[in-house]
């Protein structure tokens, strides 16, 4: 029985840091992780944007579509090899969508769920992070704005980057670069003379 005592106890610290390797390796892979909307340059810090004129006109903003090649693929880490990835087991362009309405909501803008009489449409072109000593974000969007009846009004295609320094692979830092970034992309949108327009002359 001392034997077995004495042999048990170096098993049982082995199983113990085998148990803290494999947990620290899954903590380590950003696989699947959700979305959050974790801004650091909130719109309102950004140039402002004239929304005068625009009271009671009804915006509907519909679901954005996705035309990424690879639809979980948000990020990648560039610092080790082989290179470590970071996805989502989320709806990206929902995501898009949601925090997109919330925005235009934010400025004092009409926006409906139906009943519109500007409709805007979305694709969501590019949304990824890519992390060397920065973290590097960039979202592409293509917007554009019809009538009720369906009547193109404007088609334009937007970006926003986000660049800064963090500590590494970390989930807290792609969400703070892939929020700012989106905000950038929407803000690049709504500032245009031809958005403002499209818009009042469909009240």
């Amino acid at each position: 029985m001392k034997k077995w005592s004495h042999l048990a106890l170096p098993i049982l610290a082995a199983c113990l840091c085998l148990g803290t390797f494999v947990t620290a390796h899954a903590a380590d892979k950003l696989e699947n992780i959700p979305l959050e909307w974790k801004p650091t340059s909130p719109m309102s810090e950004r140039p402002p944007v004239d929304v005068k004129g625009l009271e009671g006109v009804k915006l509907q903003v519909e679901a954005f579509t996705d035309k990424r090649e690879e639809p979980a693929l948000i990020g990648r880490n560039m610092n080790k090899v082989p290179l470590r990835i970071v996805s989502t087991k989320e709806d990206v362009p929902r995501f898009v969508t949601y925090q997109t309405k919330d925005l235009l909501s934010a400025l004092g803008l009409d926006v409906v769920e139906s009943g519109g009489a500007v409709i805007m449409k979305g694709e969501v072109k590019k949304f990824f992070v890519e992390e060397t000593n920065r973290y590097n974000a960039t979202v592409e969007l293509r917007v554009t704005l019809t009538d009720a009846a369906g009547k193109v009004l404007w088609v334009v295609e937007s970006s926003g980057t986000s660049s800064r320094f963090g500590i590494g692979y970390k989930a807290a830092n792609y969400y703070e670069v892939l929020s700012d970034a989106l905000i950038g992309a929407v803000h690049e949108v709504v500032r245009s003379p031809n958005f403002k327009k499209a818009l009042t002359d469909n009240k």
